[in-house]
């Protein structure tokens, strides 16, 4: 579709996994800089970058207002923040969401499911009173095993400063749910608990795709979702249902597209083969979830399954000891009473002296005859 007035701000194109990612140019450089809002961590390794959202200006005039309702909303309920914490697989468009919901090329991409960064990175951004904060992390999977050391430092954040939303971000153009995505929500919820599911938001990213012969794109987006959702639901235990639920959403998930040459409405926003207005869906669902959810916050009670019950270990170790003083060392007493205990060391009176006395000599017989068998070799 034909491009509106209001987007037609300067741009460049730059190539990334999902295509070309039109990037809006910069009114002024943003940095963190002593009186800006956002997420500062000092005892983290963690990119930090805050400022003003110089850029906002640049997105289509419906968007904005979408996003200026949104903020205001929150504002009225006493938020003036909004965090969102993005996890998932490599190449599966974390970055590339981030850059287009600040309309800036702050993050590097790669369409080869390679990470392109090798720590988390804050970006905050402040419009007016309110300040949208995204934390953008390394893809969770190297090679064909979990990158553990990624969720660790999630949940060293975690520990730091509190979770409105979290986006797990995956590809609606793949068929399937393998072994390595069950291993992933496990993973996550052994690490981080399953209290992170209920701030979660399933987000599918390729969006604009051709759905197989046959098959409708509602139809398609939800058998993908559905699969999904389910594997999530089965190792957290139903937590993601109550948080899709608590946003209307019976498919369980957002479905986003980050390239430029995604179609256009008559105001030049981004809009999937069902009509949905991509930003400003995906905002709205981020704020609604945020408002119906209390944030997250890191347990460390919780982060794996083994620290369960850990309470019980002093009395099952006090049952053990009452166990073997009254019970099992009576009745190994009582047993030696009649039949004898040849090896006690502490029960001399049971021992039979002429069978200990036939075992010694039975020993240096055989220690003669190998001394006589090596002599006999050394001859």
């Amino acid at each position: 579709m034909g491009r509106g007035a209001q987007g037609e701000a300067e741009e460049k194109w730059v190539d990334e996994g999902e295509g070309e990612i039109e990037i809006e140019e910069e009114d002024g450089v943003s940095g963190s800089g002593a009186g800006q809002k956002g997420l500062f961590l000092a005892d983290i390794d963690i990119d930090q970058d805050a400022g003003e959202w110089t850029t906002f200006g640049h997105f289509p005039v419906a968007t904005q207002g979408v996003f200026n309702q949104v903020f205001n909303k929150m504002l009225s309920e006493g938020r003036e923040e909004l965090t969102v914490l993005l996890l998932g697989k490599n190449g599966v468009g974390k970055s590339s969401t981030v850059n287009h919901v600040i309309g800036e090329r702050k993050q590097k991409v790669n369409p080869y499911g390679v990470s392109t960064i090798d720590k988390p990175t804050a970006i905050s951004r402040t419009r007016g009173e309110f300040t949208l904060t995204l934390i953008d992390t390394p893809g969770i999977v190297i090679g064909d095993r979990i990158h553990e050391a990624t969720l660790n430092t999630v949940a060293d954040i975690a520990r730091e400063t509190q979770i409105d939303v979290v986006l797990y971000v995956d590809r609606l153009d793949v068929y399937d749910v393998s072994s390595l995505d069950v291993q992933i929500f496990e993973s996550i919820t052994r690490v981080l608990g399953q209290d992170l599911w209920q701030n979660t938001l399933l987000v599918l990213t390729h969006g604009e795709l051709e759905p197989p012969k046959g098959q409708t794109y509602a139809d398609f987006v939800k058998g993908r979702a559905e699969r999904l959702v389910e594997s999530i639901q089965r190792a957290s235990g139903d937590n993601l249902a109550s948080a899709n639920a608590a946003n209307g959403d019976s498919a369980g998930a957002v479905v986003i597209e980050n390239s430029s040459k995604c179609n256009r409405n008559w105001s030049s926003e981004r809009i999937l083969p069902d009509g949905t207005v991509v930003l400003p869906n995906l905002m709205q669902k981020m704020a609604e979830l945020a408002t119906n959810a209390l944030p997250y916050e890191y347990n460390p009670r919780g982060k794996s399954a083994d620290s369960k019950h850990k309470w019980l270990i002093p009395f099952c170790f006090a049952a053990q000891v009452l166990l073997k003083h009254f019970v099992f060392d009576k009745a190994v007493k009582q047993w030696d009473t009649y039949h004898g205990d040849e090896w006690g060391p502490k029960q001399q009176e049971y021992k039979d002296d002429k069978y200990m006395q036939k075992m010694k000599e039975a020993k240096r017989e055989y220690r003669r005859r190998q001394k006589a068998k090596q002599e006999a070799r050394e001859a």
